[in-house]
């Protein structure tokens, strides 16, 4: 098994996710109507699947997740996660509506979390040299602790993997918050850290 990440290169892991998710509530911020979004210190930890649906407020917390693949010299998958409430908040501020109906909503997340992927991944893009692009996202609704599951299923990941996360909030009526978290293969991460020079 490949030595985990030291702190020193956890800290440089941070800093992409500072970086990237940064740009990604920007963009979010623009497609809110502008609204003020905060973004909390980033943090990147190495868990099980188990370990990151805490992060989520525990495994049966009812969560919206958009979820996107990672095309390019990193591997895993991004994901956009919201409490059940924040999602549907969310859609009706992409839409400036709260009667549309559920296609419609579905549609606007689903490119939201296409254009915050985006700019996430062209950020660390232009960080390290790389050409990145997020898959076509996938909408899935249950407990966090299944999604969480699935989605480290997916990203051929080992029982414990490197996880970059960082948690948004908007300003005004209503608040919208949730979280982006990058999920990274094992080898996708040492490549990462190879490539800052960590």
């Amino acid at each position: 098994m490949s030595p985990l990440p030291s702190d020193i290169q956890l800290d440089a892991l941070r800093e992409v996710a500072n970086i990237g998710c940064g740009h990604a509530v920007s963009v979010l911020a623009r497609l809110v109507g502008g609204r003020t979004v905060n973004l909390s210190v980033p943090r990147a930890v190495v868990a099980t699947a188990s370990e990151v649906a805490g992060l989520l407020g525990g495994g049966d917390a009812p969560v919206v997740a958009a979820k996107l693949g990672m095309q390019g010299q990193l591997r895993g998958v991004l994901l956009l996660v919201l409490p059940r409430e924040d999602a549907s908040a969310l859609e009706s501020l992409l839409l400036r509506r709260q009667d549309a109906p559920p296609e419609e909503r579905e549609s606007a997340l689903a490119e939201a979390a296409n254009i915050v992927a985006s700019a996430c991944l062209s950020a660390i893009g232009t960080l390290t040299g790389w050409r990145l692009l997020p898959t076509v996202p996938v909408l899935v609704r249950g407990e966090a602790g299944p999604v969480l599951a699935d989605a480290v299923q997916e990203a051929q990941g080992d029982k414990r993997m490197v996880v970059l996360e960082t948690r948004f909030s908007s300003v005004g009526v209503p608040a919208v918050s949730g979280q982006v978290l990058l999920l990274l293969e094992r080898d996708s991460s040492k490549s990462l850290i190879a490539r800052l020079g960590v």
